[in-house]
């Protein structure tokens, strides 16, 4: 059977193609625009340094700005902290009880002493006393803080003073321990120092306007330029009926909000409020990415190191939050430790071109906008999908091209009506499956039909191994086809950003090799149905499902499930597939010597099995040799695919991620043609020897 392709099929494919690439440049641009990144330090880490170290906090400070740190959290203070730092005079009512507490304090009336409560009263700074006072109130209302001493001034406030270890997050916190809002005098400090500053204010019981507003009076009250929001804690600031309001709030003083990586590098970290409070500010979001504490512990410098070398790139992170290692390595004192850490990381980052500065965001013009493709250019995108579906029926159907047109324009305008609706998210999450599971398979179509003009089986390896090289090469660029439309259809800030991501990532590992067996099948008539006899197909199907089973058939099925669950579980980020430690180490070598690292099912499965399958049509080889082959080529051009689904990866390293899984598949390829070769006539001798 010879292929056919309608050429008004075709045409609307190249128009859509050319809107696709044009959406792609847009996108391109945008990313490369977005290219500052914040070198980011919890301000109580550094401290924490300090004290350990016996240096004074002034010169940790100016040693870690000079090394690259150009941005410190700020974190909510607490009734502890304060104490500790000698700026309020703490002490429970069981110390009072028990006459422990500083001699400032016998001055409570016995009848206000009461065993669960905290006393406080003014240290250095009077002005540090009241903030404290006042945030004690908004947190816990006017009844459960009083005044019970004018002279010296002494506050009690109601409420457990037991203190929870660090590593218990999810029990609740006393009054030591709970925030009490944005300290002025360490943003003023830290200011003063030439440090940007990031507030992560965590949130309060019923929030209203009255305590956000509370915040940002702290913030004015410091005189400090703050430009940058995190929220803290298992939900943000203004959560769940303040967000909107919090949002007013950080538009009006321009500030960006930092959104946290999950620890699984997919979307973000999960903190009620957050994906409101991103739509609240219009999306002025920057990525953040932290390696977990209790993880930290347990890998060395090194590879914590090296993930930093990889993440702003290829995950698009614009705050790389930075968290200190409180062991020294090689002898090294831990202040030199994590100098040297810090200075890696900033070289590494500016090795990739990228700026030290306040985070990037994604942004459409020179004044912040967010960038939303006007939804009337997704049009012919989704027709030019649509085509390539009606494309792949036709092969299987054998449909006429009247019936090809009216399938196209019926499925068509429906696909435009549905993108229309709202923001039309399901429809382009759907035709970007389409996209990425049709184009991979009508590419290997187009290698059938040349495949197909060969008529001998006397081919030398030379020949075998040209006709690969530039097959394979075409095969990718009609499968980045699909890939364009992919990236062009999901492109918008919301995407970029991986508020919404895309969700078909295994179906887009599958899809493909189903597709193509499907079409192998019924294009050279592997099961022996003539001229669509649906009585014959039906007769064959039947006898393949009385056959007896034997021990091969369980082994051979046993096989083919362990692959089926290698190869889809590998993908994403939650298959619980392990990496095997010589892999690893292979992609620490090509994460050095190229641009982007190629994947694997590219250059070790799909692009080598593409060369044998070359070689198996060039031989002639039985149909169902070639079947298996094409089958495991197709997972090459599916995996190049779903590189872009990854959305924020810039758009141009995952071209480039095809190109070089190319380069290095068909190193693989070549050898394994050798190789092949080599043994073919050994095999041709044992097959005359078994048949004599």
């Amino acid at each position: 059977m010879k292929s056919r392709y309608n050429p008004i099929l075709l045409v609307v494919i190249l128009i859509g193609f050319v809107v696709a690439l044009m959406l792609n440049v847009t996108r391109h641009e945008i990313e490369q625009k977005n290219n500052t990144v914040e070198m980011a330090m919890e301000y109580e880490n550094l401290l924490r340094l300090a004290s350990l170290e016996g240096i004074p906090e002034e010169k940790v400070l100016k040693e870690f700005k000079a090394a690259g740190i150009n941005s410190l959290m700020i974190f909510d203070t607490t009734l502890r902290r304060l104490n500790f730092k000698g700026d309020l005079m703490v002490a429970t009512g069981e110390e009072l009880r028990d006459k422990k507490a500083g001699a400032v304090f016998a001055n409570v009336p016995a009848d206000k002493i009461d065993k669960d409560a905290a006393f406080i009263s003014p240290a250095k700074d009077e002005a540090i006393y009241n903030d404290v006072v006042e945030d004690l109130k908004l947190r816990y209302g006017q009844e459960r803080v009083e005044e019970v001493c004018a002279s010296p001034r002494i506050t009690r406030v109601l409420g457990s003073t037991a203190i929870i270890p660090d590593d218990k997050y999810d029990e609740p916190l006393g009054v030591l321990q709970a925030p009490l809002g944005l300290p002025i005098q360490d943003m003023k400090k830290v200011s003063s120092m030439g440090f940007n500053i990031i507030v992560r204010p965590q949130n309060y019981i019923n929030p209203t306007k009255e305590k956000i507003d509370a915040v940002f009076a702290r913030i004015e009250k410091s005189g400090v330029k703050v430009h940058a929001f995190m929220p803290c804690g298992k939900e943000s600031l203004g959560y769940p009926s303040q967000i909107d309001y919090l949002g007013k709030k950080l538009n009006e003083k321009k500030m960006t909000v930092v959104g946290l990586e999950h620890y699984t590098q997919l979307q973000f970290a999960k903190i009620d409020g957050s994906i409101p409070l991103m739509e609240a500010v219009n999306y002025k979001v920057a990525r953040s990415y932290v390696i977990d504490g209790l993880e930290q512990k347990k890998i060395p410098v090194a590879t914590a190191l090296h993930r930093w070398a990889l993440t702003d790139e290829e995950r698009n992170i614009r705050v790389n939050y930075i968290r200190p290692f409180y062991m020294p390595v090689d002898g090294k004192p831990l202040m030199e430790t994590n100098l040297q850490y810090v200075r890696d990381i900033v070289k590494n980052v500016k090795a990739r071109g990228y700026e030290i500065g306040e985070a990037g965001v994604f942004s459409s013009a020179e004044d912040y906008a967010p960038y939303f493709p006007a939804k009337i250019k997704f049009i012919p995108l989704a027709l030019a999908i649509v085509a390539g579906g009606v494309l792949y029926l036709s092969l299987i159907l054998n449909l006429s091209k009247k019936v090809e047109i009216g399938l196209w324009a019926v499925l068509g305008l429906g696909a435009c009506a549905l993108l229309m609706l709202g923001r039309g998210l399901f429809t382009r999450q759907l035709l970007a499956l389409g996209a990425a599971s049709i184009f991979p398979v009508l590419s290997m179509n187009f290698i059938f039909d040349i495949w197909d003009k060969n008529k001998t089986s006397d081919n030398s390896c030379i020949k075998i191994i040209f006709n690969g090289l530039w097959q394979l090469a075409f095969a990718i660029a009609l499968s980045l086809v699909g890939a364009a439309f992919l990236s062009g259809i999901l492109t918008d800030s919301r995407f970029l950003l991986e508020i919404d991501i895309y969700r078909g990532v295994k179906l887009t590992f599958m899809l493909p090799v189903i597709l193509t067996a499907i079409l192998f099948v019924k294009r050279y008539d592997l099961l022996e149905v003539k001229d669509g006899n649906l009585g014959l197909l039906a007769s064959r199907l039947n006898n393949v499902l009385d056959t007896r089973l034997t021990y091969k058939h369980v082994a051979a099925l046993l096989v083919f499930l362990i692959i089926a669950f290698y190869f889809v579980g590998r993908s994403g980020h939650t298959g619980g597939v392990p990496v095997p430690a010589i892999e690893l180490k292979m992609r620490a070598f090509l994460e050095q010597v190229m641009y982007a690292r190629p994947r694997e099912k590219e250059f070790m499965v799909g692009h080598p099995m593409f060369f044998m399958a070359v070689m198996a049509a060039y031989k002639c080889a039985p149909k169902l040799l070639q079947f298996v082959l094409v089958c495991a080529a197709v997972i090459g051009q599916g995996s190049l695919v779903q590189t872009f689904c990854h959305m924020r990866t810039p758009v141009i390293m995952s071209f480039v991620r095809a190109l070089d899984g190319y380069v290095v598949g068909i190193i693989f390829g070549i050898v394994g043609v050798i190789v092949m070769s080599m043994f073919l006539p050994l095999i041709g001798k044992l097959k005359r020897r078994y048949l004599d």
